[in-house]
Order: structure tokens, then sequence, then C-alpha cells
């Protein structure tokens, strides 16, 4: 299934491209706001596509292979700045980052993202570099865990995670998604064990979904790529140049936040909006991942 580009429109509305632009899509996925993109900048236009994850880098290929406008690199959008230098481009007309897990990457068994699918807990972006998932699990102390839950994952149930995960792991070693979710029901409840369905009206939510957030976080470092993501970005972008940023949890949410007012008060920055834009309830219902999508955008004016 392709990865549907949340926020299209609104992206597309409030970068205003220009005809000959060169623009830089740090996050490609499957290449949807690229495409779109593209049909704004005409034939002189240039797209740079970034993404760590090479099976993105793959797709991508595919799609826009003849395509003598765009180049595609395999980086993390954290190093934008030595993506650059190394393709000679001093400045760019406008930045997009979305900063989301893809729905190609959620619905690969294989990877680990999604607690709905059965695999190995990998969840590594860049299958190349860094710590699995199931290798954080089995090296970190309790009160490592503890930490990583309440932090990155924003769970109430941090401690109690932490501790029955630590249990777990004396008897088996956590090495795929069902080894994770076993341990984290035997710390609740019966009734929070039970399917989306049969949960109280306050539980809605899955018990995984916040430890496997944090869990994914951590493997691939994502909130200290995104701050030096940010900076590396701005540093490149040209004077009346726009940065657009897909948010979809309040701690992504919360640097950008935090570095566009930044930018804004300093007065090297204007944001086209003060509050982030959401999806719209069509947008919703036809793409449920973007219910949780905060866009936000600034301009750079000196």
């Amino acid at each position: 299934m392709r990865h549907n580009p949340v926020l299209l429109e609104e992206v597309l509305e409030h970068l205003a491209l220009k005809q000959g632009a060169l623009v830089v899509d740090g996050t490609l996925g499957s290449g949807g706001h690229s495409e779109a993109m593209l049909r704004c900048l005409g034939p002189q236009g240039r797209l740079v596509g970034i993404d760590q994850d090479a099976e993105a880098i793959a797709r991508c290929r595919e799609i826009f292979g003849s395509d003598a406008r765009v180049t595609l690199i395999h980086e993390n959008f954290r190093n934008l700045g030595r993506v650059l230098r190394e393709l000679d481009i001093i400045a760019v007309d406008a930045v997009l980052l979305d900063v989301g897990t893809s729905s190609e990457q959620l619905a690969d068994e294989q990877r680990g993202f999604s607690f709905q699918l059965k695999g190995e807990l990998d969840m590594r972006m860049n299958t190349e570099v860094g710590f699995k998932a199931s290798e954080l699990l089995a090296k970190m102390s309790e009160k490592e865990l503890a930490t990583l839950f309440y932090e990155f994952g924003e769970e109430r149930n941090a401690n109690r995670f932490a501790r029955t995960i630590v249990e777990a792991r004396r008897h088996h070693p956590i090495q795929t998604t069902e080894d994770l979710i076993g341990a984290l029901d035997q710390a609740l409840p019966e009734f929070l064990r039970s399917k989306k369905g049969n949960r109280p009206v306050w539980a809605k939510r899955h018990p995984a979904t916040r430890v496997f957030q944090a869990l994914r976080i951590a493997v691939n470092d994502e909130l200290n790529a995104l701050k030096e993501g940010l900076t590396a970005a701005w540093e490149r972008l040209g004077t009346g140049g726009r940065f657009a940023v897909i948010s979809f949890h309040s701690l992504e949410d919360r640097i950008v936040k935090q570095q566009f007012r930044k930018w804004h008060d300093e007065k090297c920055g204007k944001l086209i909006f003060r509050k982030p834009i959401v999806a719209k309830r069509e947008e919703i219902l036809n793409n449920p991942r973007s219910r949780s999508a905060k866009l936000r955008v600034v301009e750079r004016m000196t």
C-alpha cells in the first residue's frame, strides 16, 4: 500500500512554490509530496529528495528514475547541510519534513514498527545502522526503560511496564512484537488486555501504542535528529524561502513550535500561521493516519 501524503493541499498552498524553484523533501517516503511539488516547479525546477530508509529510496527511484529534475539521496535529514554541500547547493527555496512513520514501514511486519503485526522488533528507519528495539530492551535497566517510556512515550504506566519487561526477559528474550505485547499485557489488569472494542471508553488507545512510540524514537534518535535537521535546513534556506514540518506527536510538535517561534522572535523568520494546521474531517475519514498530523510553516526573512 502506497503512503498517502498527509495535508498535501495545505503543504502546497503554504510552501507557495514557484516555477523553477529548488526544493528539498527531507523525508521522501513514497514520494507523494515530492510528486505534487514537482508539478508546481515546472521544467526548470529541481527537487532533492532525502530519506534514511533505503527501501524508500528504492521506491522513489522507480517513480522518479527518468526525471532529470530529481536527485535522490540515502541519508538522514539531520545531515541535510552536508548533503547540499556535496551537491554544491548554496541555498534552497523550500524545505519539507514529514517526520511520521510511513504506511509502508508500518505495513512491513519485518520492520517491527506496528504492534498490530507479528514480526521482529527492529524499528530502525535505516536498517544499516544502530541498535534494534529488541537490543535496547535486552540491555537497558528497569529505571532506564521507565524513563524512556515516560519521556518519549508520555506513558503513565511506565514504571509498571518497565518492571514487567525486566521480569519477562529473565525467562525469555523479547525479540518480537508478540513478545513485547505479551509482556505489556502481564502488567495490566485483565479488562485492559481486551481487544480494542471491549476496552473502557477512557482506554481506547491500545496499551502498547506509547511504548512502541518511545522505542521507535529511541532507536532512531528521532528528537535529536529533528533538532539538528531544523537547524541544517534553516541554514540552507534562502531569503524568502519557506520551511514546512509535519509532525505526529506532541514531543515533535513542541520542538518545531519552539524553534519556529524562536526564529520569529529573532526577526529572521516569520510564522505563516500561529497555530498548526490539522487535517480536515474529509481527509481524516479517507486517511485515518492524518488525524494526529500538525503542519507548521515559517518563512526566512533575512
